[in-house]
């Protein structure tokens, strides 16, 4: 008797586990975007984007700054568009690289977030 009392509590927690995690468990969640689905529509699911440190000596043009993101293909329908910035200044010294006018663009980009991870430019 006291093993089913406590499969049926085990099942009862797993349902409203189910159901607290906005209709799924986080790694079914997960895999299935993984599988190139689209995300769970609330604008929670984030895209990772982390700028590269970039270099210049001073006096010469800034070059053009980078970053990577995950996961990696995007979801279907999202892209990645716009050019990162940074702070102004033509001193030595480093300088903050920023989001810029980087954002999602496409038919699924409202599903999605940016998470963004600035870096350094170094001016020496």
């Amino acid at each position: 008797m006291l093993k089913k009392v406590l499969l049926l509590f085990l099942l009862f927690a797993s349902l409203i586990l189910f159901i607290s995690c906005d209709g799924g468990f986080p790694f079914i969640t997960e895999m299935w975007e993984k599988s190139g689905h689209s995300g769970g529509g609330k604008g929670g699911t984030e895209i990772i984007v982390k700028a590269n440190s970039a270099i210049k000596a001073k006096n010469a043009p800034d070059p053009s700054f980078s970053y990577t993101f995950s996961p990696q293909p995007l979801p279907s329908g999202v892209s990645l568009t716009g050019e990162l910035s940074r702070d102004p200044g033509e001193d030595y010294g480093t300088y903050v690289i920023r989001q810029g006018t980087v954002e999602l663009t496409g038919v699924n980009a409202s599903k999605y977030k940016i998470k963004y991870i600035s870096n350094v430019f170094t001016i020496y």
